[in-house]
């Protein structure tokens, strides 16, 4: 199987550099770090990144997240319960408008 097209950081590696400073200063704050984790899903779903989504819904099921959480992230509005309480997937990041 061949990629649809080449990886993005080793196109923007600087880009990479700035998600991870992101990452350790969402870590630092008060949000819990499950929060952060279904919000990283949820914009990885929302960027069409399959590689992301891979990497973070396996990530949280390693740190103990239910399958029930992680399944419904994608559709939560119609999810009987909302997968975070503070930080609502939909206020992740949009894809860029381009």
């Amino acid at each position: 199987m061949q990629a649809r097209m080449p990886n993005a950081v080793m196109i923007m590696p600087d880009a990479m550099k700035a998600l991870l400073a992101l990452g350790k200063s969402a870590e630092n704050g008060r949000v819990p770090s499950a929060t952060t984790a279904l919000v990283q899903l949820r914009a990885s779903q929302i960027n069409g990144c399959s590689v992301c989504v891979d990497m973070h819904a396996r990530l949280m099921k390693h740190a103990g997240e239910t399958d029930e959480r992680l399944l419904t992230v994608a559709a939560w509005r119609d999810a009987p319960y909302s997968p975070t309480r503070n930080a609502p997937p939909s206020r992740s990041l949009k894809p860029s408008q381009g």
